[in-house]
Formats: C-alpha cells, sequence, structure tokens
C-alpha cells in the first residue's frame, strides 16, 4: 500500500544548500524546497525507528537488529521506496511548472520541437523553438507551482490557467538569519565564525497552508501512529508530521493532433549521462540525430528537450560523521519530447509511462514521470 506523508512547519525550516558552510565567505546560504529527499527520508526513517523502541546502538551495531528489516539500513532503503519530496497546498499536491511553459505580458506558448534539425554543440537535432513565434518577449516563469488540473490541461496540449500558477512567494517567505559558531565546551563563541542562512516560513492563510509531501510504499506501519512531532531539516527546526492513503497522478487526455509524447520530471533526476536518461543511444538518421531508448518496454525515440540547470545535491551522513558525495540531478520540470520507435499507439505508451521513475535512486524517490502530448 502507498502512503502519503505530510510535513507541517512549527515555525521556519532550513534545508541547507550544497556548498559547505566554512566556503561561504561572507555570502548567505540558502535552503533548498522542496528539500533534498535523504533529508524528509532520513526524518521518515527517524519517526519509525522510535515508534519501535528507539535502540539506535543495536540497529547501528547488529546486522540482523528487526529494525533493518522494516527500513533498511544506512547504505540501503531495504523494502521502503519513496516518491517525492513535493510541496502541497491545502492538502493538494502542487507541481513544477513545465520549463518549456513560456510566458509574457500578452499571453503564454510553449516550446515544442523545430521542423527542422539545425547544426549545434549536440550535432544535428531539432532545437526546441516558440509555438507561438509571434508572441514577443516570451520567457520561462522560475520557481513557480502548478495545481494537479493545471498540469493536466499542459499535458494535454492546452493553455494553463492563471489562477492555478503558483510564484514561490505567494507559498513561503525567506527569512535571512545571523549565528555564530560556538565552543560548547568552552562557553564561548568563535572568532571570526559568523554566517549567515536564509530561513523557509510557509505561508498560513484562507487561500494557503503549504506542506511538504512524499509518498512510501513497503512500509509495514506496526506501531507507528498516525501523527506526531521530528526535526526536519539543518538546525533540527521542528515538524508535524501525519500519514494518509496516497492519491495518483491526474489523468491526461489525448489531443486530436498530437505527434509524440512529452515526458516531465515531477522529481529531480540522476542519469549516469547527465541530461540524457539512462539507457538511450544516439543514432545518426541522415537528416538529424535522435537518442533511442527504452522504458517500461515502450521503445522511445527522443528527438529534443528541455532542460534546467543542474541541482546540486550533498547532504550529511549521520551514521559515517560525514559529507555525502555532492550530485548533480537534473531538475524537475525537465521536458523530454519523444517519438514511438516500434508502434502507434500513444495512449497505451502515455498510460505505461505515466507515473513512473526513472534513473538512478528511484527508491529516494529520484526521476517521477508525467506523460503527456505534443
Amino acid at each position: 500500500m502507498t502512503q502519503e506523508w505530510t510535513f507541517s512547519a512549527v515555525d521556519t525550516l532550513f534545508f541547507k544548500e550544497s556548498r559547505p558552510i566554512e566556503s561561504v565567505g561572507g555570502s548567505q546560504l540558502s535552503s533548498l524546497f522542496p528539500p533534498p529527499a535523504r533529508t524528509v527520508i532520513g526524518a521518515i526513517r527517524t519517526a519509525i525507528g522510535e515508534a519501535h523502541g528507539g535502540d539506535w546502538t543495536g540497529y547501528k551495531n547488529d546486522p540482523q537488529h528487526p529494525l533493518r528489516q522494516i527500513m533498511g539500513t544506512p547504505e540501503a532503503l531495504g523494502p521502503l521506496q519513496f516518491c517525492g519530496p513535493y510541496l502541497m497546498n491545502q492538502g493538494k499536491r502542487l507541481f513544477p511548472l513545465p520549463l518549456n511553459y513560456l510566458e509574457s505580458k500578452d499571453g503564454q506558448t510553449r516550446l515544442l520541437p523545430a521542423p527542422d534539425a539545425v547544426f549545434c554543440d549536440l550535432g544535428r537535432v531539432q532545437l526546441p523553438v516558440k509555438q507561438n513565434t509571434k508572441l514577443e518577449g516570451a520567457k520561462p516563469k522560475e520557481n513557480a507551482f502548478i495545481s494537479a488540473e493545471a498540469l493536466a490541461q499542459f499535458l494535454g496540449g492546452n493553455a494553463i490557467p492563471a489562477e492555478q500558477i503558483f510564484a514561490a512567494h505567494q507559498l513561503f517567505a525567506q527569512e535571512e538569519r545571523l549565528g555564530i559558531a560556538r565552543d560548547n565546551r568552552k562557553r564561548v563563541t568563535g572568532d571570526g565564525l559568523l554566517y549567515q542562512t536564509r530561513h523557509i516560513r510557509p505561508i498560513s492563510s484562507k487561500e494557503v497552508n503549504l506542506q511538504i509531501g512524499i509518498k512510501i510504499t513497503g512500509l509495514d506501519a506496526g506501531p507507528l501512529p498516525e501523527n506526531g512531532m521530528v526535526r526536519l531539516g539543518a538546525e533540527g527546526r521542528l515538524a508535524a508530521w501525519q500519514r494518509r492513503d496516497s492519491k495518483g497522478l491526474p489523468m491526461i487526455q489525448k489531443p486530436a493532433n498530437a505527434t509524440g509524447l512529452l515526458l516531465m520530471l515531477l522529481t529531480p533526476a540522476r542519469f549516469s549521462a547527465g541530461w540524457c536518461p539512462d539507457g538511450f543511444v544516439r543514432q545518426d538518421e541522415g537528416r538529424r540525430e535522435v537518442w533511442i531508448g527504452e522504458i517500461a518496454g515502450i521503445r522511445l525515440k527522443l528527438i529534443s528537450c528541455v532542460v534546467g540547470k543542474p541541482q546540486r545535491e550533498g547532504g550529511w551522513d549521520l551514521a559515517g560523521h560525514a559529507p555525502r558525495d555532492l550530485l548533480s540531478l537534473v531538475p524537475a520540470g525537465s521536458c523530454y519530447f519523444c517519438e514511438l520507435v516500434d508502434s502507434k499507439d500513444l495512449q497505451h505508451a502515455q498510460k505505461t509511462l505515466h507515473g513512473l521513475q526513472i534513473g538512478q535512486d528511484t527508491e529516494y524517490g529520484r526521476g517521477e514521470l508525467a506523460v503527456g502530448y505534443w
């Protein structure tokens, strides 16, 4: 059974960016939001362990400890599989605004593969171009989220209603904090160790009630309560959590003029080749170059994409008392334009791929797909 866990901030939250604090100098450390998957997963595993007695010494030292059968080990999650994290408003999931969405004061349009291939650093490929070439000044809208209804509209080839687009400042505020390192043994502060951070304060109003959500499967709840409190993120900020049955992704209607599939990342993905999904191989067709691959038995021809700047994610290994390796992830909202190789049944392929997770570390919530049409 799949459950959805939600986290509500008691005060502010802080999810430190990938830069080490000692290298910052006079600049601020910002928060990653939505937070890194490992941070939220760590809070959930802490809640699970506490509900089963909190024998952390035995869990660490005994390879056969019962808790390892429930929530895995520091190196692997065992039976647990996650999807997320993501933001929620009024109990409903929010989705990243697709990166091929463009907006100007006169309207909105989207990027689609150009009819003809051109030479660039990737070879002869079909670069994305504006669908409405007459719309001047159109550009991406950064740090924005959309409702499930808006996602279904966009992936079905329709415009997104303006009232269903939420800018980040409508959902949360960022608060600057100033601190100084201290020596608890000597009860003094350190010389020259001032630091600045930027916390996240979710907005709470009649229209906005922001939460962090994540889906989990494979959990044997046992004595785990339906809700509780946990330390979440850097500085151990307090958050309230609750769990409930999960809902699936919105259904997408196939437009009459669809020519291919649009694969959109709902959560950051980790691919071994950087921007290109694992298993896709370059192929020269003469007039253009494409990438051929297979996902869940569906053979796809990747012809173009709109990918954002790499999302850098690090973190702290509590068990090993050391920083985690710094990863570069393909950001949520990135879009891949594909054609079918062996079939013309776009609707069957869409339903097969919609909601899957691709790439590496999928058990940590990475690589969730929403599949529409172009």
